[in-house]
Parts: C-alpha cells; sequence; structure tokens
C-alpha cells in the first residue's frame, strides 16, 4: 500500500512538472528597444523578420493556447497555409510565445527574455519581475503584441492585411486585443493596412456592460442576481481594468470593438461542460456552460448591445464535427477561409474618448514622424493645446502647451506606438503617434 501511495505520488510529481513549462522554446526571438533595455520574446516565421520582402502582402499572427506550444501552432497553420496555396501566396506566418518562470528557468533563458504568469499574458497583465528572475522594465502582453505587429508593418512595405488568429487561451487573448488595442486604427491611417481577429474556441469573453445571458437562454439578456462579485471584473467585464485596457477606457473600448472585423470560429464539438481545460470560474459560468454554448450566446449579446448593424463586421462561423483543436479548427473549410482569404476590413477614423463633439476635429502630420509633428484643430494652427504622449506602458513621456505653429520633437523618442492625449478648451481627444 505505502509503494503504491509512492508510485502514484511520483507519478502526479512527473505529470505536474511536464505541465508546469512548456516542452519547446524557439531560439529566434522578436527583440525590441524600451528605455534603454533590449527585450524578447521567442517567436517562430516563416520569414525572418529582419529582412526586406516586398513580395508579402498578408501576414498571420496566431496565438498558442494555455500550454504555450507556439511550436504546435505554427506548424498547423502552415499545414493550413499548404492547403490553401491559392489563398495564401505572399503570406508571412508568425507564432508569438508567451513564457511562464517556469519556462524561463527550465530552459535556462537569458534575462532578456519577457515572461508572464500563465494566467496573466492571457488577460493582458504585465511581464513579471521577481526576485529570481529579475526585469528591468514590466510590459503587458497585449503591448508586446502591438509592437510585433508595427514592425511586422514597417519591415514589409507592401503589406495589405494582417489576420491576428488564436485558439482557446489564444482566442481569449485575440478578442480582447480586438476590443482594447489601437492598432487597428494606427495601421489604416498610417500604412493603409487593414486587420481582422479570429476568435477560436476561448473559454471566455469580455463583455461591455453588466448584461449576461438570461438562465436557460442563449437571446435574453440582463444583469445577473448572482454573488460572483467580480463577474464583470476584467478580463470578464470592464470594470478594474488593467493598465492596458486602461489606457483607452470603457467608452473607447465600446466604441472601437463594434467596428471591428471580428470571426468567432466555433466547434460544433467543443461542447463538454467538464472539459479539464474550461474556466469553470463563476464569473465564466455566467456566460454559459461551455465553449460552444459561450460563443453563441457572446454573439447574441453582440447584436443585443449594438444591435443587428455589429453584423456587418462580427460574424460567427460554427465547423461541425470538430471539438477542441486547432488543427481541426484551422484547417477547416472555415478556418482556411477567415485566414487566408479576402477581406474588407474598413478603415474608419480614430475612435475619440471624454467629451467630443461632430466638428471637433485634430490633425496630427506627419505621422509616422521621426522628427517634428504639427497639429491642427478644424484647419488652424493656432488653438492652444495641452498635450501629453504616453508609450504603450502607460508611462508619460513628453507634455506640454502647444500650437501647430509649435511643433513637438519626437526625436528623442524610441521608435513606435504612442497615444497622443490632446485638450482643447473642455474637449479632449486621443490619437495614435507612431515614432520611426
Amino acid at each position: 500500500m505505502h509503494a503504491k501511495f509512492l508510485i502514484t505520488f511520483y507519478l502526479l510529481l512527473v505529470c505536474s512538472f511536464s505541465v508546469a513549462q512548456t516542452s519547446n522554446v524557439s531560439n529566434t526571438t522578436f527583440s525590441f528597444e524600451l528605455a534603454g533595455h533590449t527585450l524578447k520574446i521567442p517567436i517562430y516565421s516563416s520569414i525572418n523578420l529582419g529582412q526586406l520582402d516586398p513580395t508579402i502582402r498578408k501576414a498571420v499572427i496566431v496565438i498558442h493556447g494555455t500550454n504555450r506550444n507556439a511550436d504546435d501552432y505554427f506548424n498547423n497553420i502552415q499545414v493550413a497555409a499548404d492547403k490553401a496555396s491559392d489563398l495564401s501566396a505572399h503570406t508571412l506566418i508568425v507564432a508569438p510565445q508567451f513564457l511562464t518562470e517556469a519556462d524561463i528557468e527550465y530552459h535556462n533563458l537569458d534575462d532578456e527574455h519577457l515572461y508572464w504568469t500563465n494566467g496573466g499574458w492571457k488577460a493582458g497583465s504585465n511581464s513579471r519581475d521577481e526576485d529570481a528572475n529579475p526585469r528591468p522594465i514590466r510590459i503587458p502582453s497585449y503591448a508586446v503584441l502591438d509592437s510585433l505587429i508595427m514592425h511586422i508593418t514597417r519591415q514589409f512595405s507592401n503589406l495589405e492585411l494582417i489576420t491576428l488568429a488564436g485558439h482557446s487561451a489564444g482566442g481569449q487573448v485575440v478578442q480582447r486585443m480586438a476590443a482594447t488595442s489601437p492598432i487597428g486604427e494606427t495601421l489604416c491611417e498610417a500604412f493603409g493596412v487593414q486587420i481582422r481577429f479570429v476568435v477560436a474556441n476561448p473559454s471566455s469573453y469580455v463583455y461591455l456592460d453588466r448584461q449576461r445571458r438570461r438562465p436557460g437562454t442563449v437571446d435574453e439578456f440582463s444583469i445577473p442576481s448572482s454573488n460572483c462579485a467580480d463577474f464583470n471584473e476584467w478580463k470578464y467585464g470592464l470594470e478594474d481594468l488593467y493598465t492596458y485596457p486602461g489606457l483607452s477606457g470603457v467608452d473607447s473600448i465600446r466604441a472601437r470593438f463594434k467596428r471591428r472585423q471580428v470571426t468567432y470560429l466555433l466547434g460544433q464539438r467543443d461542447n463538454d461542460p467538464g472539459s479539464s481545460s474550461l474556466d469553470l470560474s463563476c464569473a465564466a459560468n455566467l456566460q454559459g456552460s461551455h465553449r460552444l454554448e459561450r460563443g453563441i450566446i457572446y454573439y447574441n449579446y453582440l447584436q443585443h448591445y449594438y444591435g443587428s448593424s455589429v453584423s456587418e463586421n462580427h460574424s460567427i462561423s460554427q465547423v461541425p464535427d470538430v471539438g477542441h483543436s486547432n488543427f481541426d479548427m484551422f484547417n477547416s473549410s472555415q478556418g482556411l477561409s477567415v485566414l487566408f482569404g479576402p477581406s474588407t476590413p474598413s478603415c474608419s477614423g480614430l475612435v475619440f474618448s471624454n467629451n467630443t463633439v461632430e466638428d471637433f476635429y485634430i490633425q496630427v502630420f506627419p505621422n509616422p514622424a521621426d522628427e517634428l509633428i504639427f497639429l491642427e484643430v478644424n484647419g488652424s494652427t493656432e488653438p492652444r493645446m495641452e498635450a501629453l504622449i504616453f508609450d504603450l506602458q502607460g508611462r508619460q513621456v513628453w507634455s506640454g502647451l502647444v500650437t501647430g505653429e509649435q511643433p513637438i520633437d519626437v526625436s528623442q523618442l524610441p521608435a513606435g506606438l504612442y497615444f497622443l492625449y490632446l485638450e482643447v478648451g473642455s474637449f479632449r481627444a486621443e490619437k495614435k503617434l507612431v515614432v520611426k
């Protein structure tokens, strides 16, 4: 009996250890500079991201699941690309990899590698800085994706379309990126590049208000009577926002999400309420019993919240005879179509936040910029404005009172994406600024 217990205990230790870290970490990395420090994450890529390739027209960026097996996801998208050769010509495929501290230690990685908790990278939290593995800077996982997207956009000059796709935990990332990232407006306005989002079989979604489905229904919604006090906190709702979504604010998130081109890809057999990897928290259970139901309910919720016009940009597609498998989802006919097929997303204007009116218009030029930027309000460069510039980590890097005739010098800022907040009288606007 004692020997049997020891064997069982040993097996449990082996199993738990094998789950603790991912088996493979890519030797190729995406590196970027921030505040004088070099930071990086592993990536798998079909093309060297440091080279120039004018033949690239599309990019597919795929986000792995909770096991952080980016190599499997990369290979599975490559198989899909081979099946869709007529759709995938001139397409770059990239699979970034988000690590945990266990991964860092097991694979003996250097201190430039960023790492998160295994729940943190999914929700867009800051990377970690622990005593055993100190890091000079903490950065949201979603901000790293923004930086990767911007690098790809600048590197491949003839790029036209980026598809950000994710399955399971990766689907959670993509859905919340679609709602909170400012990258869509920046790509359209500064580079003419469109972006679309493919959300496959996530355990949960971020809701836009406190309403959830009424018990026993899939298309009726009201504020739940529940002892689940945190059901509407981030990452399930827009209360108690993390740093990254907090930069945009609730109003901007709600306004921009409707305009995003998002496909919800659901496996018809991903309907196990007892799935070992299913989020069974109180907040998640309010969204439905299993992944298929949660996806159907969420799409109905979007029509309830925004009205039927949301279907102009958001669509849902069920994949027959497929369960919780990223390979089967992405290699289905539906998957091939949304990953490699044509797209017609709208490059609409920026979302203004707080107090704005239709005739209040601010132009920032040039954008992208490498030295000076000029501001213009409703055709005039004379109005005096308070200007604040924040980086992707929410840190203020510049502030001052300016007019369009007094340009802002951005030559000292590292290349990257920034948020420019402008106040004129009682009105405030948010612009995205790209520094080359």
